[in-house]
């Protein structure tokens, strides 16, 4: 399985949300892409979650770089993910 591990938001200044770094006192756990596709255009959205899963900064329809991280659900990872 794979998940958003670093999510660079490409602005001035860059802002940068990691799992496992804290903000303002706040562990990120999770960074979710809610991006929405239509017929005539994409609406790209994030949401960087902490331990509670409440939402510590959404980023909206900004230019951003997403780093991926493969992760093991159960069990040991497929040979093909490795």
């Amino acid at each position: 399985m794979q998940i958003i591990h670093r999510l660079t938001v490409v602005s001035n200044p860059t802002r940068v949300f990691e799992v496992g770094t804290e903000i303002e006192g706040r562990e990120v756990i999770e960074v979710k892409n809610m991006s929405l596709e239509y017929e005539d255009h994409v609406h790209s959205e994030y949401h960087v979650l902490d331990e509670d899963g409440e939402l510590i900064s959404n980023v909206e329809n900004a230019p951003v770089i997403v780093e991926w991280k493969t992760i093991a659900e159960d069990g040991p990872v497929p040979e093909n993910e490795k």
